[in-house]
């Protein structure tokens, strides 16, 4: 199994606004695909440096091929809507994860 994890930093003020966005938006989009097995959203409880909050999106694939499937076929037209919206009130960075 794989864990493709992105991991967003969003100004507090939107967080809210943001996080149900995404959870009635992004998420039934990406789901949709049927490659992503499952999707969990977590959020970062040890943040002491900025008053920003952090949540990890985890998308879970049975295999790499369904990963690179999503990534080459979905991931960008997906991001692109809420990366339009809630442009400059965030940032991202991914990791991809394997389970051993």
């Amino acid at each position: 199994m794989l864990i493709f994890n992105i991991t967003f930093n969003v100004e507090s003020r939107i967080s809210e606004q943001w996080i149900k966005w995404m959870k009635t938006n992004f998420i039934p989009v990406a789901l949709e695909t049927k490659l992503p097995k499952d999707i969990k959203v977590m959020r970062l409880l040890n943040e002491k440096e900025n008053e920003d909050k952090t949540y990890a999106f985890q998308f879970h694939f049975k295999n790499m091929e369904d990963f690179m499937q999503f990534e080459m076929q979905h991931r960008e037209r997906i991001s692109d809507r809420y990366q339009m919206l809630f442009r400059g009130k965030l940032v991202e960075f991914t990791t991809l994860l394997q389970e051993v």
